[in-house]
């Protein structure tokens, strides 16, 4: 009679020959791709889209500026016409009074010598670069924070991976002796099948694992602008943690990217609002006419030109400038408003980030202790269930127990790691 652990020696080593037969007639086979942080914060900010979105950003703020400025500088226009009279052409001796077929050619040279108005808007379009520029400072600052975030998280996957497949082994050890002490009549059929439902449960645990496995890795090579296809692998040690706190709490500034691109759009909003009242001032342009064409009776020289100095008010508009300033003034309460909330916001998320942090890594102290503390009990466990003092249930209890400590030590190094990293990036750049 086969024993259950000669049928599934059996089984195992039929698998393996069955995915070498399909490994070695596949085509091609993903080969896991190994990449370093220095190597993921080299590539991120050059391949991701996010990059070129905000220097697209910028150039459309500086051709907003440019276009405002063209409004204060010196415009020159031409124009050419042909002009066929339906009636007869009238002449008063020599002269033509209205000549039958008429032609022009025109020019006009003219300069805003002042506008009010065009000034602010122009002013207010230079401070809307400044803004761009550092929105977008903070948008490629973030999308760093992002790829080393994903980074960890991949590392993170990685080591669970590991932890599900050595429960797995050691799982499947105790299924081993557990079959072999039934055999030996020295216990129940019940334990065995106690331990074979462990193993299933952390071969369930190992397919959960490779899963996020899988997304974390698609995660990070979406970012990196590759192909994503759960092969990408990072080397890093999720063991390592730093505890370098600084040394004193600083609160969040307007001299972050992100707030100074807000400071920027309030003053934007402010230059809005006096241009609104500088229209009440008039503008003067001056103006140059130049006009090339046959001549007339009453335009007897063939080359005309004149010269203007205008200026223009609009004193009342129905109300409507009064209105319009009124809501550039509500408009720039409400940024000033919405800029000391944020201030606020982000103040109690820098704060709660460092304390995440401490506190993640005084749990890690505790996590591991709690392992140590697991492995003991599982090995004193089994060496009770081998002599036969206890039964199934105690080690199912210590396995479980001791899965769940390794997991938790794990994911308590990723939330240190996750915190410390926040922490670094929503902090002031002193540079």
């Amino acid at each position: 009679m086969i024993s259950g652990s000669t049928k599934r020696g059996v089984a195992t080593c039929l698998a393996a020959a069955l995915g070498l037969v399909w490994v070695m007639g596949s085509p091609t086979v993903a080969q896991a791709d190994t990449v370093s942080l220095e190597e993921v914060l080299e590539v991120v900010p050059e391949r991701h889209e996010t990059r070129e979105i905000t220097e697209l950003q910028i150039r459309q703020s500086q051709a907003m500026r440019r276009d405002a400025l063209s409004s204060l500088l010196p415009h020159l226009n031409m124009s050419g016409n042909i002009t066929r009279q339906g009636g007869q052409e009238v002449d008063v001796g020599d002269q033509a009074v209205v000549r039958r077929l008429d032609w022009g050619v025109g020019a006009v040279a003219s300069i805003t010598v002042f506008d009010g108005p065009s000034y602010f808007n122009y002013w207010r379009a230079g401070a809307m670069v400044d803004a761009t520029e550092h929105s977008a400072q903070w948008q490629r600052k973030m999308l760093v924070l992002d790829a080393e975030l994903a980074f960890y998280t991949l590392a993170s996957a990685q080591r669970e991976v590991e932890i599900a497949e050595a429960a797995i082994d050691w799982r499947q050890d105790y299924l081993d002796q557990a079959e072999a002490l039934v055999e030996a009549g020295l216990a129940v059929s019940l334990d065995a099948s106690r331990a074979r439902a462990e193993v299933l449960e952390a071969e369930q645990a190992l397919l959960d694992a490779e899963a996020v496995l899988g997304d974390a890795a698609d995660g990070l090579a979406t970012l990196m602008g590759r192909s994503p296809d759960g092969e990408l692998r990072a080397d890093f040690d999720p063991a390592t943690v730093d505890v370098e706190f600084p040394d004193e709490m600083t609160a969040t500034t307007e001299e972050r990217p992100d707030f100074s691109a807000h400071v920027s759009r309030i003053e934007a909003a402010e230059l809005g609002r006096r241009a609104i009242w500088w229209s009440l001032a008039p503008r003067v342009d001056f103006q140059i006419n130049s006009r090339w064409g046959p001549t007339t009776l009453f335009s007897p020289e063939r080359h005309t030109w004149s010269m203007m100095l205008s200026a223009t008010w609009n004193l009342y508009d129905g109300g409507g400038r009064y209105a319009r300033a009124d809501a550039a003034q509500a408009e720039v309460r409400e940024q000033e408003l919405v800029l000391e909330r944020n201030l606020r916001d982000a103040d109690v998320e820098l704060r709660q980030a460092l304390r995440r942090w401490r506190s993640a890594v005084a749990a890690i102290e505790v996590a591991e202790e709690h392992l140590e503390v697991a492995e003991e009990t599982f090995e004193q466990t089994m060496a009770r269930f081998e002599a036969g003092l206890i039964t199934s249930l105690e080690v199912s209890d210590a396995s479980q127990e001791l899965f769940n400590a390794e997991m938790r030590l794990n994911q308590i190094r990723l939330e240190a790691r996750l915190a410390e990293v926040r922490y670094r990036y929503l902090e002031v750049d002193e540079e």
